[in-house]
């Protein structure tokens, strides 16, 4: 991508972001928006068609640093690693940790949260469709399944209400994806037998 409008692209995202936080909601002007950018209307339209496309365009970019990690790791020809899945979704999340923390804190960004699930699902989808035999139908279903409950608990974490670490964090949601809550309950009942001396 050319380097003018990489510089453009950052400064239009800066300037959504920007309102985005000072009226806590995604309605704004394409004229306001511009305006925030330093660049006129006419610039705007040789990039986007409408505000939202700039949230869509910013999900996909996330998508595609998420997936560009997991491809250097060879997450995808070798057999599924959570763990390297879940490093994986930490690095982004620390790079961009100030966005993400206030936008887990509006209680209207839902949609902010929707579009990164539709996003990562069809990244991860298009990926492992070529890869396995499962219906694409299925496989969406899977990836929804992890993805969902995923985003969740990050969010929870981002707005402060899960007192562990990003690396804590990222090892329990590895945890409970790959063994499943029932492991997790024989695992709590396995310390209290100890603690208690097996009564």
């Amino acid at each position: 991508m050319d380097r003018r409008v990489q510089k453009t692209k950052a400064a239009i995202r800066q300037a959504y972001f920007s309102l985005l936080m000072e009226k806590k909601s995604r309605k704004m002007t394409v004229t306001e928006l511009a305006r925030r950018a330093n660049i006129d209307r006419k610039t705007f339209y040789l990039h986007y068609d409408t505000t939202d496309e700039v949230l869509k365009d910013y999900h996909q970019e996330l998508t595609r640093k998420l997936l560009g990690i997991l491809r250097e790791q060879d997450f995808f020809t070798q057999q599924f690693d959570m763990t390297n899945f879940y490093s994986a979704i930490n690095q982004v999340v620390n790079e961009n940790m100030d966005l993400f923390r206030q936008i887990a804190l509006m209680d209207c960004a839902n949609w902010f949260w929707k579009q990164s699930l539709e996003s990562l699902i069809k990244g991860i989808c298009d990926i492992y469709q070529e890869k396995c035999a499962v219906p694409r139908q299925e496989l969406c279903l899977y990836s929804r399944f992890i993805l969902t409950g995923t985003l969740e608990i990050y969010q929870q974490w981002l707005r402060g209400n899960l007192p562990v670490s990003l690396e804590e964090l990222g090892r329990m949601t590895t945890n409970v994806a790959l063994f499943g809550f029932s492991s997790a309950l024989k695992s709590g009942k396995q310390e209290n037998s100890e603690n208690t001396g097996g009564f």
